[in-house]
């Protein structure tokens, strides 16, 4: 008889893994083995990464976006809440020209049939994100950044 909290745990153990992944820049294996293909990532603010990222490769190529603004993170505690959800609080810290941030995030995860289906990020300084991420990215030129 399997132990109740075994998908609990397998739920953390995704999201540790999801970390791993990204961290070694295997991004491939990140799509193959931990998201879900109708994947839905939101990230909050009015920033040049916030809003929603639908699907694998829009969080994938986010991600690499993150990695180039030089963005740390370092996860404080992550644990389950329930069989089907991981609450995840990390740091996020770093500067760019001159704009810092530092500071502490929630992230909820739901997992469903064994990989991460929906993320919600929390940030506890949305203002300090909103101009790191400003002056960590800039706009395409004009009219490249209209083209459709």
């Amino acid at each position: 008889m399997p132990h109740e909290d075994e998908p609990a745990k397998r739920n953390v153990a995704l999201v540790e893994r999801m970390y791993e992944l990204f961290n070694t820049g295997d991004l491939s294996l990140l799509k193959e083995e931990v998201f879900a293909a109708d994947l839905v990532w939101t990230l909050p603010g009015r920033n040049p990464v916030g809003g929603v990222k639908n699907g694998p490769d829009e969080v994938i190529a986010f991600f690499g976006g993150l990695v180039n603004s030089g963005i740390k993170v370092d996860i404080v505690q992550i644990d389950a809440w329930g069989d089907d959800t991981v609450v995840e609080v990390h740091r996020g810290y770093g500067e760019s020209r001159g704009a810092v941030l530092d500071a502490l995030n929630c992230t909820h995860y739901r997992i469903r049939d064994g990989r991460i289906a929906e993320v919600q990020v929390y940030m506890s300084d949305q203002y300090a994100a909103d101009n790191f991420f400003w002056a960590a990215y800039d706009l395409a030129p004009i009219p490249d950044r209209w083209a459709k």
